[in-house]
């Protein structure tokens, strides 16, 4: 559980320097705005690496808190989506800004910008839509997961069920095997008692009769 809060932390420190970042792009220009927006992606591309670990580690967790550590991983996956809307808005913002300065100059090529912010704006448009789509995947990939894993979990369950009730019916059918067997043991000195009974009584008859046939000679 620790290295999940760790991850969570390192994920929170990425977001909120993102969050700085962006915020400061529309005030720059050229070369400096361009080295921005790529420490902001490459900031995305860490958040993502660290959204995976996330993803794996609230796996692990017990499934008593598994909910719960679902629920803060899906809220940093939207947090992530919104903070590349906020990317995408604050590009857009500075094209804007830019646009405006070039009016104030009397830049003769207005037409030609709003076609170029236009197209980026419903490229931007496109992207979102296509964001939301993988966003939306992603979450039913891992709503199907857990599904399986919990269902994994059940059979497990059922397969201990079913071995620790096959070992009882082993035990049984060795408790009957004995019980069988001293059963048979019994029986079989019932019938020796029986012709050892048989034996003394016909030796006791030959003896009356030998000494009746004594007696009477």
């Amino acid at each position: 559980m620790s290295l999940l809060r760790d991850y969570e932390q390192q994920f929170g420190v990425l977001t909120a320097d993102a969050v700085t970042k962006i915020n400061n792009i529309p005030n720059l220009s050229g070369k400096q705005r361009k080295n921005a927006i790529t420490d902001v992606e490459r900031i995305f591309e860490e958040g993502n690496d660290l959204l995976e670990q996330l993803d794996l580690e609230a796996r692990e967790v017990p499934s008593s808190e598994r909910q719960a550590a679902s629920a803060r991983v899906r809220g940093y996956h939207e947090e992530m989506t919104r903070l590349q809307k906020d990317l995408r808005r604050a590009q857009v913002a500075a094209v804007d800004m830019r646009q405006g300065r070039e009016e104030l100059l009397g830049n003769e090529d207005m037409q030609s910008s709003e076609d170029q912010r236009t197209r980026l704006l419903e490229n931007t448009e496109r992207l979102q839509k296509t964001s939301n789509r993988l966003d939306e995947g992603y979450r039913m990939a891992l709503e199907s997961e857990e599904l399986g894993r919990d269902i994994m979990d059940n059979l497990h369950r059922d397969r201990e069920t079913i071995t620790r009730a096959r070992d009882r019916l082993r035990g049984v059918d060795q408790d009957l095997g004995r019980s069988n067997r001293t059963l048979n043991g019994m029986i079989r000195r019932v019938y020796q008692n029986r012709v050892i009974v048989a034996f003394v009584c016909v030796l006791m008859v030959g003896v009356i009769v030998m000494g009746i046939y004594f007696a009477v000679k």
